[in-house]
């Protein structure tokens, strides 16, 4: 009979499993919760995965807890009311009878004394520009599939045992796959989504009212018509077995509006069961390719819980991205979490470091279409929107799903913030690949944008301090505001702010060395004149008697903030040392800094007296892992002395964070309250691949 479901202890958390490109997600992990296969969802499915093994036909199954219990639906078909549950004979593991391994392209858990072993695949890798990709190549890199295996080493075993692995898909029927496909056994959603093995003697099918139990059997053993399937497997005795499996997705035809597009693996495979088949031919490669990623990370000199960090924040970044075609040409897409907006600028910016490792021409394309379709003119120049749409439509030119006009707070206008996210991407993408042609054939927009920047500050050159003083017309009688949307003030307010006066200093040191790198003689020594002059107004800016920046200079502000060195992120990452030494032409600046960010990170302040987690800001309790990764990285690589003991150990408390419940339900979460550890907003969210800069350190 079934054991009860106990209370959770310990660790407990869904990890999306995703192939690169394809918007969709496997996704399991969190205790007594279902999960499985979601095309474009904005959170985990609600089917229930049976995963496990049973120790000969009278013992009970033993399965990871990774469903609730379901109700039968074969008193819908008889009529009998009283059948409510059907017997299952399972017992649902509990956390102290797992254990689990998360690697950078893996999901691995082991029970019953290690002899049992299941394991989900994500590899990801450097993907070519998908322009150019020849059929093999593109099959291989944009198969929207995920490789797995399920194992029992029963060498030492007496008799049979049997490993499942199924999903419970509520009151929708999955159809075997073999009766289209001869070399998979498996089942599958429609022509949406699926899974299978090998066809093999020690592979058999079910489905049923009660895949654990089978009532009714039609001439193969199968009853089509009930909502839960699965894959059992036979161990003999005297043996150890692994058991290969693929997971896939495929959605055909138009998938978008606004502008119209499909996958970009539908030019390449025709059906899901190619995509399957393909699954099981290309295993090795696949296996081979993820076990290169976990050996990286493993062998990096990042702490157990930084790994988990990075290797969690990977898993959903892949879940978020979305390759299309349209018109003849690749379309890049990444979705913001649990919001779906398409190519949110705030988060571009962030997955840069990643992307320019993995998928350089992903930033270029990205960065393309806001020029081409995302950008605007207001009354002091050029900047670009938002987002580019949500939930897979594309917003009409110019103007983005998220910005509205005439308010103050949450959803008005990021005019400024989106004008340096073009810049920082549009410069260090093109440093960073010496991709100089393009460089060449954006001059125009980047002295557009060095001209918007210097209007923004104030339009009288006589009057200009490099500091944001104006806001867009567009926001009417409201005001402009900053990624930090959902922060207070100390980081929501736009204009006079801190935060935004650094990364705007970043900027113009990138636009020095962009326009020097185009011949630009005259505009690179303004860019230079611009960042010292800004570097010396944020210096008048310091409290020298309480040694820190005010968050926003006005009114009397006196929130303390970790994200003041945020835009220095961008020339440490090029290694433009002079602006990032700490004797260098900011030094003056630096110092500053350097007793600002000591202070900052002391408990009550940026860090939660409570918790111990880094806070973005003093007077908020709204923090966001993908900034707290950001911010640790530059403060270890230019102020290592602010790392006091409980500043490092907060590695601990962020990893805590995402392994509970809390934020645990919903894959990585980004905004999380740093008193608590609840997940407050961002969920399912790409963000957290900022992480990938300790990789540098």
């Amino acid at each position: 009979m079934t054991t009860p479901i106990a209370p959770v202890t310990g660790e407990s958390y869904h990890t999306q499993h995703s192939p690169f490109g394809a918007f969709a997600s496997f996704t399991i992990g969190l205790v007594d919760a279902p999960g499985g296969f979601g095309q474009s969802l904005r959170g985990p499915a609600r089917q229930n995965i049976y995963i496990g093994f049973q120790n000969g036909p009278e013992a009970p199954w033993q399965l990871l807890p990774f469903l609730t219990p379901p109700k039968s639906q074969e008193g819908a078909f008889t009529g009998d009311t009283t059948v409510v549950q059907a017997p299952r004979g399972f017992n649902a593991l509990r956390p102290a009878d797992y254990q689990r391994t998360l690697g950078w392209a893996s999901d691995t858990w082991r029970a019953d004394q290690g002899r049992f072993g299941f394991s989900l695949l994500s590899p990801f890798g450097e993907v070519p520009d998908p322009a150019k990709m020849k059929r093999a190549t593109a099959r291989f890199h944009l198969a929207p599939v995920i490789a797995g295996w399920i194992e029992y080493d029963n060498r030492a075993g007496t008799s049979p045992v049997e490993l499942i692995f199924g999903v419970g898909n509520g009151d929708d029927t999955l159809r075997p796959l073999g009766d289209t496909c001869a070399d998979l056994a498996g089942f599958a959603g429609g022509r949406k989504f699926g899974y299978a093995t090998a066809p093999g003697r020690d592979v058999a099918l079910r489905q049923g009212f009660d895949v654990l139990e089978p009532k009714f059997r039609d001439y193969r053993g199968l009853l089509v018509i009930a909502g839960e399937s699965a894959l059992v497997f036979t161990v003999p005795a005297g043996k150890k077995r692994r058991f290969p499996l693929v997971l896939g997705f495929y959605a055909a035809g138009p998938v978008t509006t606004g502008l119209e597009s499909a996958y970009a693996y539908t030019r390449v495979f025709t059906d899901l069961e190619d995509v399957l088949t393909h699954g099981l031919a290309e295993f090795a490669r696949y296996e081979k390719l993820a076990a290169r990623r976990d050996r990286e990370l493993a062998r990096s000199k990042l702490d157990a819980d930084q790994q988990f960090l990075l290797a969690q924040s990977t898993h959903s970044y892949l879940g978020n991205t979305q390759l299309l075609w349209s018109k003849g040409k690749p379309l890049w897409v990444v979705n913001e979490g649990e919001y779906r907006m398409i190519n949110t600028f705030d988060l571009t910016v962030d997955h840069l470091f990643h992307e320019l490792q993995w998928q350089p021409w992903a930033v270029r394309d990205t960065l393309d279409l806001f020029s081409r379709r995302y950008s605007y003119r207001d009354q002091l120049g050029l900047s670009f929107t938002h987002d580019m749409g949500v939930n897979d439509f594309f917003t009409p030119a110019g103007r983005s799903s998220y910005e509205c006009d005439e308010i103050d707070g949450c959803f008005s206008h990021m005019t400024m913030e989106q004008l340096l996210n073009w810049v920082l991407c549009a410069a260090t993408y093109a440093a960073k690949t010496g991709d100089k042609a393009w460089l060449r054939a954006n001059k125009k927009t980047l002295l557009a944008c060095a001209d918007s920047l210097h209007r923004r500050d104030h339009p009288d050159p006589a009057q200009r301090d490099g500091i944001l003083k104006h806001d867009t017309s567009r926001a009417g009688h409201g005001s402009e505001i900053t990624t930090y949307d959902s922060l207070d003030v100390s980081l929501g307010q736009a204009r006079n702010n801190l935060y935004l006066a650094v990364k705007t200093l970043g900027s113009w040191v990138l636009l020095e060395h962009a326009f020097r790198d185009l011949g630009l003689k005259a505009a690179a020594q303004d860019a230079r004149a611009t960042a010292d002059l800004l570097a010396r107004t944020l210096t008048t800016k310091f409290e020298s008697d309480t040694g820190f920046f005010p968050a926003v200079f006005e009114q009397g502000n006196r929130s303390r903030i970790l994200p003041a060195v945020e835009g220095f992120v961008y020339p440490l990452y090029l290694g433009y040392r002079d602006a990032v030494a700490p004797n260098g032409r900011f030094a003056a600046l630096f110092a500053q800094l350097r007793r600002h960010i000591g202070q900052a990170l002391q408990p009550g302040i940026c860090l939660d007296a409570g918790t111990g987690g880094w806070k973005m800001s003093s007077t908020s309790t709204n923090t966001w892992f993908s900034k707290i990764a950001l911010a640790q990285h530059v403060v270890r690589r230019l102020f290592p002395e602010a790392m006091s003991p409980a500043a490092r150990a907060a590695d601990k408390v962020h990893a805590d964070w995402q392994r509970r419940p809390g934020c645990g339900r919903d894959a990585m979460c980004d905004q999380i309250r740093s008193d608590s550890g609840e997940s407050c907003g961002s969920r399912y969210y790409p963000r957290g691949v900022t992480a990938y800069l300790w990789l540098d350190e």
